[in-house]
């Protein structure tokens, strides 16, 4: 795992996520990147059980992708990620999408996830828990 992206997960793509030209569909990287996220939160040590008891939800407000390589049926996709610019009530996280065999890059990506409050749907500060988590995945290198 790489320091400067210290999340990792992978997908195996399946038959139904390709194209028309057998690569797989450039929507489909979105639901990539949200089950990177759901993995990227245990690895933190949270899951999204801890949105609902601390009564928030984080809500993706943003999304960049890049496509640089196609991925087609069968390549195992490794998902690396990091927090960065962590504030008290949002964070984005950066990814970087490889093939398993070769190494090339698939795509790069980026995320803003804002913290609602569950009850009223406003903006609300992330709760301690996240901050802490969020904070300490941000690839920086400690010293």
């Amino acid at each position: 795992m790489s320091a400067s992206y210290p999340l990792q997960t992978a997908i195996r793509v399946r038959t139904y996520e390709l194209d028309s030209f057998g690569h797989v569909n450039n929507a489909e990287y979105l639901h990539y990147l949200e089950e990177a996220r759901s993995e990227f939160l245990l690895q933190m040590g949270l899951s999204f059980h801890d949105f609902a008891a601390h009564h928030v939800q984080l809500v993706i407000v943003e999304a960049s992708l890049r496509f640089v390589s196609p991925a087609r049926y069968g390549d195992e996709i490794v998902i690396r990620g990091r927090c960065r610019d962590v504030r008290p009530a949002s964070a984005w996280i950066d990814y970087v999408l490889t093939d398993r065999a070769t190494g090339r890059v698939v795509a790069t990506a980026e995320t803003k996830g804002a913290f609602i409050d569950a009850a009223t749907s406003k903006p609300c500060r992330a709760p301690e828990p996240f901050r802490t988590a969020f904070g300490a995945y941000t690839g920086a290198e400690s010293g």
